[in-house]
């Protein structure tokens, strides 16, 4: 190597200046091959371009697509267009019918710039002729789904991405809808034109008139909206939409935060109806029976999760005030809440907590099939008349487990004050909690002025047959506070305390306490209760009904007072029935049928005194759980069946009963002595 050459200067380029370079080529090389591919697009003939949409719209959906017009697309210009006519998407195998889509006439602007960003950006579309078919079976397929034949779409509830359409035109637009599951069908037209109409105020640009059927009612939908024309994606855009079913009506003003993306929208409603169970059809969630309902709120959708934090309204007498959310996104829905009353009428807790049926008609979560006592279990004894069904205390109405299998919550509610006709009442607590087809009210808790009745109620609906527990308690009730209708004085004063628990199988309240067994006990360890009554139950006629009908308060001291029944295939016998005062030993028998709700107890009376007028007859309570009938019955005495022979008698140890209620009872010197009488009976201990 020459030497001079080791002093030639040696010329470099900066890094930052290299890596430019290759950026630009990159860039134009990019460039280059779009243009290639937009100009080799351009020279493909519009009658290969029709042989290439049908065979991809084929294969990405699985269904025949046809395009029996022309199709005319033109790359070469800054905004490249797309147009075709007649084109046609066949429907799911399942779907009797027409085609799922038909297009008279497409055309779309494409928008150059964006789409060599790799996004899709149209600045016009307009079509006219659309007409859509949307159906779901009752085995939850869904029309729309292309994932494979016949298959059910991952998640259903996801939002849709729209495309962003600057200018959106549709004229003269079709929509058929049809849901098995909804007991929905729908037929409407529809259109979205550049402007407002200014005919008619209530017309927007956005018009969607429709109607049909849900569940069974005639349905009818009304939409408007504004135009679609220079939308601009960071504004919202809002509609208006009514809604009418029977009895249910609902308004809403909604609005999409950014315009085709359905992602993220807010709505404000207002609900009303007769039973909030049926607004099912609308919403898909299991909602419980409940009196007139007026509700309102803003529902705000953030993908997959709805929430209400507004809600408000009156379900009866009651209202009602809190937060309400919707996840959409697990496989079955989740609903929550927190939900508040200042001032509930507790007649309107009926029908949610299955206490009766829905005052208007058995519907929503409750079936409306007539009810059914011809279960075996329901079936009344040889001699007992079985009352008609329409009689019955206990509802009849069956539950939709499907409903209650397809979604799950986690609800609470606290009222803080109560309005009731007939018990002393002071707040009502519970929680629902739904979890995989098992419904369980824990806590459930109903606050007296002086006591409480809590526990809790679980019904496990995974199987073919609904199963039932129910474990209850009454703690520290004063009996004073149970004043009859008319009367200053309670007939009877002291602490109750007592438990419930029971299990039973059946779709309904009715079937499910037919075949129940458990126990259900009441003791009143000391107290008080009008001479009057403890008199009759000799029966002194002479005393016990001069006090009646003179009114006086006199009082004889309760030593302790117990009532045990157990349930067994629906038939709740009498334990142990006794309560013990000053003058008289009262015991009884008889039992409850669940099956055909008839009463048939007695109640007797052994004076501790000598009275010089008795009647030897039982108190005797008959008639059904809606209709009981108190009276005497001095000519049945001895023919009773569970009347004299077994009055005077306890069926099952006290010390048992009273460790069934709470431990602690047992020990009680009030009882005392009936526990000992009990166990020199030497009979079976009641169940645990």
């Amino acid at each position: 190597m020459p030497v001079e050459s080791l002093d030639r200067p040696v010329h470099t380029r900066p890094p930052g200046a290299a890596a430019g370079a290759i950026a630009v080529r990159i860039v134009l090389g990019v460039v280059a091959l779009l243009v290639l591919l937009v100009v080799g697009l351009a020279l493909i003939p519009d009658k290969e371009w029709k042989h290439l949409i049908i065979g991809m719209v084929s294969k990405e959906t699985g269904r025949e697509a046809s395009i029996d017009g022309e199709v005319r697309i033109r790359f070469l210009r800054l905004d490249p267009k797309i147009e075709v006519q007649g084109f046609r998407l066949a429907n799911a195998d399942w779907v009797k019918g027409g085609p799922m889509l038909e297009v008279g006439r497409l055309e779309a602007r494409l928008n150059l710039p964006a789409l060599l960003r790799l996004r899709v950006e149209l600045p016009r579309v307009e079509i006219d002729g659309l007409k859509l078919d949307v159906e779901r079976d009752a085995g939850s397929r869904v029309n729309w789904s292309f994932s494979a034949p016949n298959a059910k779409p991952a998640n259903s509830s996801r939002p849709a991405r729209l495309p962003i359409v600057r200018q959106l035109i549709v004229n003269d637009g079709e929509l058929t809808a049809s849901d098995a599951i909804r007991k929905l069908k729908f037929h409407g037209g529809f259109s979205i034109s550049e402007q407002q109409k200014k005919k008619n105020a209530a017309d927007g640009a956005l018009r969607l008139r429709g109607s049909g059927e849900l569940n069974g009612k005639p349905f009818d939908l009304r939409v408007d909206g504004g135009p679609l024309f220079e939308v601009d994606t960071s504004k919202p855009y809002g509609f208006d939409a009514a809604i009418s079913a029977a009895d249910i009506r609902l308004d809403a003003h909604t609005e999409i935060l950014h315009p085709f993306d359905l992602a993220a929208v807010t709505s404000k409603f207002h609900l009303t109806g007769k039973d909030l169970a049926d607004a099912y059809y609308l919403t898909g969630l299991a909602l419980p029976n409940t009196p007139p309902y007026d509700v309102a709120g803003t529902a705000v959708r953030d993908q997959l999760k709805f929430r209400i934090d507004d809600f408000q309204g009156r379900l009866g007498g009651s209202d009602l005030h809190g937060k309400l959310g919707i996840d959409m996104g697990a496989d079955r829905p989740k609903l929550t809440g927190d939900l508040e009353s200042k001032l509930l009428d507790l007649a309107d807790l009926a029908a949610p907590l299955g206490t009766q049926a829905s005052p208007q008609r058995k519907s929503g979560t409750l079936d409306r099939t007539k009810a059914n006592s011809s279960d075996a279990s329901a079936k009344p004894k040889p001699d007992q008349a079985a009352p008609a069904t329409a009689g019955l205390l206990l509802p009849d109405a069956d539950l939709q487990v499907e409903r209650v299998r397809a979604m799950d919550a986690d609800v609470r509610f606290d009222a803080t004050a109560i309005k009731t006709a007939k018990l002393p009442m002071k707040k009502v607590r519970f929680r629902l909690l739904l979890d995989d087809a098992k419904l369980m009210l824990q806590p459930l808790e109903f606050t007296l002025p002086e006591g409480r009745f809590s526990g809790s109620v679980a019904i496990n609906a995974r199987g073919a047959t609904p199963q039932t527990d129910i474990d209850m308690k009454l703690d520290g009730v004063n009996l004073e506070q149970f004043k009859p209708k008319g009367s200053e004085t309670a007939p009877m004063d002291g602490q109750m305390v007592g438990r419930m628990r029971l299990h039973g199988t059946g779709s309904s309240v009715h079937k499910t306490a037919a075949n129940a067994n458990g126990d259900v006990t009441l003791v009143v360890p000391k107290g008080d209760m009008s001479s009057a009554l403890a008199e009759l139950t000799g029966i002194d006629l002479a005393k016990g009904l001069g006090l009646l009908l003179t009114k006086k308060n006199d009082k004889t001291e309760i030593r302790c007072g117990v009532a045990s029944f157990h349930a067994d295939n629906g038939d709740l016998k009498a334990n142990a029935l006794v309560v013990d005062t000053t003058h008289v030993l009262v015991t009884g028998g008889g039992d409850v049928n669940f099956g055909n709700e008839a009463l048939h107890l007695s109640l007797r009376g052994k004076p501790k005194e000598v009275r010089l007028v008795r009647l030897r007859a039982p108190i005797e309570i008959g008639g059904t759980l809606a209709h009981p009938k108190v009276g005497l019955e001095p000519g049945h005495v001895l023919s009773q069946a569970g009347g004299a022979a077994a009055l005077g008698t306890l069926l099952t140890p006290a010390a048992a009963v009273l460790a069934f209620v709470g431990g602690g009872l047992a020990k009680d010197a009030n009882c005392a002595v009936v526990a000992r009488t009990a166990e020199e009976k030497h009979v079976p201990p009641v169940h645990q």
